[in-house]
C-alpha cells in the first residue's frame, strides 16, 4: 500500500510540474529551456511537495472534514447545474435574451452561473457539516462521524505519571492514536529537573512510561506541537486540544473531567475504569483476608483484597499478619475508588 502511494505521489509531482511548464511556454511563448520554464518546472514540483507534505501531516487528522468539503462541492455542482438548465427554460428568461446584446446575455449568463453554482457548493457543505449524523439515515453507506476517523487519545500529566496507561494498552481495550501534548511533556520534564524529590521522581516516572508507550505499545504515539499560548492553566489547553484535534481526554483527574464534559469534550477516566472491571463484593459476603496493618480508629484493622481495595475491620487490629474470615457489612463507592467496611466472623 505505502509503495503504491508512494507511486501516486511521485506521478502527481510530475504531473504538476509538467503543467506548470506548458502554461508557461503557452503564456510566454520562450524556447524549451529558457529560464523561466525551467523556473516553472521547479516552482510547479514544490508546490505539488508542499501539497503532498500538507496531505502527509493533517489529511488523517481531518479527514472527515475533507471528505465533508468534497462531498458538498459535488453534491452542490449537480444540484446547480440542474437548477441553471431548469432556470433558462422559464419563458420570460428566454424572451430577456431576444431582447439584449449576445454578448451582454453571455455576460449575464456567465454571472449568474458562477452565483448560483457557489449558492449551492455553500448550501450542500454546510447542511454536510451541521447534519453530519442526520445525513447518514439520507445516504446510508456514508458515515460522516468521527468514529470513521482517526480517533485521538490525549493524556494528561496525571495519567501518565500514574504508569496504568501503558498496561492498559496491552489489553486493547483502547483505539486509536495516542496524543502527548507538548504543554504536557513540558509540565514532567519541569518535574523531572525539580530539586524536590518527589517531584523529581515523579517527573523521572512520567518520562520512563512515555519512553514505554513509544517502545512496546500497540498504539501509535504522536506528541501535538500546539501549546495554546493564549490559555494559561493546563485543564483549559487541554480541553481546547480536544475540541482542535475532535479527540478524547484521558485522565484520572476528577476535576478535568468535569471541565471537559462542562465543555462537550468525551472523557475516559482511568480510576472509573479500573473500578469498573473489579471484582463486585456485597454486604453479607464471607472473605478469607490477611489483616495487614492497624486502621485510623480504635481496634480497627485494615487488609486489601487482590484489586488492590481497601477493607476496614472492625475489631481486627489484634489479628495484624493473620488471615481470617470478615463478613462484608457495607460498601462505599466513590469518585476516588471504593472502600470496603467488614466485621469478623464468629
Amino acid at each position: 500500500m505505502a509503495g503504491i502511494l508512494l507511486v501516486v505521489r511521485t506521478l502527481f509531482v510530475i504531473t504538476i510540474a509538467s503543467v506548470s511548464y506548458q502554461l508557461t511556454t503557452i503564456i510566454f511563448n520562450r524556447p524549451p529551456f529558457d529560464f523561466i520554464n525551467v523556473f516553472a518546472i521547479v516552482l510547479g514540483a514544490f508546490l505539488a511537495i508542499t501539497l503532498i507534505w500538507i496531505e502527509i501531516k493533517y489529511a488523517a487528522r481531518f479527514l472527515v472534514g475533507i471528505f465533508t468539503v468534497i462531498l458538498g462541492l459535488f453534491i452542490g455542482f449537480i444540484a446547480s447545474n440542474l437548477f441553471l438548465q431548469a432556470m433558462f427554460l422559464i419563458p420570460h428568461i428566454r424572451i430577456l435574451k431576444e431582447q439584449i446584446t449576445p454578448e451582454k446575455y453571455i455576460q449575464m449568463e456567465d454571472v449568474i452561473r458562477v452565483g448560483v453554482t457557489f449558492l449551492f457548493c455553500y448550501l450542500a457543505i454546510a447542511i454536510l457539516f451541521n447534519t453530519k449524523n442526520r445525513f447518514k439515515l439520507l445516504i446510508p453507506f456514508i458515515d460522516f462521524t468521527k468514529e470513521g476517523s482517526e480517533r485521538f487519545l490525549i493524556l494528561d500529566s496525571n495519567v501518565i505519571i500514574d504508569g496504568r496507561i501503558g498496561g492498559i494498552c496491552d489489553t486493547n481495550i483502547l483505539r486509536g492514536t495516542l496524543v502527548v501534548p507538548q504543554f504536557v511533556l513540558n509540565e514532567i520534564q519541569i518535574l523531572s529537573d525539580s530539586s524536590d524529590k518527589q517531584k523529581r521522581l515523579r517527573g523521572r516516572r512520567g518520562l520512563e512510561v512515555l519512553a514505554n508507550l513509544q517502545e512496546t505499545s500497540s498504539l501509535k504515539v504522536q506528541i501535538d506541537a500546539d501549546i495554546f499560548p493564549k490559555i494559561i492553566d493546563v485543564d483549559g489547553k487541554l480541553v481546547a486540544l480536544a475540541k482542535k484535534l475532535e479527540g478524547i481526554i484521558v485522565t484520572n483527574d476528577y476535576s478535568l473531567k468535569k471541565i471537559a464534559q462542562l465543555h462537550e469534550v468525551e472523557v475516559i477516566n482511568l480510576n472509573a475504569l479500573a473500578n469498573a472491571v473489579r471484582a463486585s463484593v456485597f454486604p453479607g459476603e464471607y472473605i478469607r483476608l490477611k489483616v495487614v496493618k492497624a486502621g485510623e480508629e480504635v481496634e480497627q484493622g485494615i487488609g486489601y483484597l487482590d484489586d488492590g481495595t481497601v477493607v476496614v475491620i472492625e475489631s481486627g487490629r489484634k489479628f495484624i499478619d493473620k488471615t481470617i474470615t470478615i463478613v462484608v457489612t457495607n460498601v462505599l463507592q466513590n469518585n476516588i475508588g471504593r472502600m470496603v467496611f467488614a466485621k469478623i466472623t464468629d
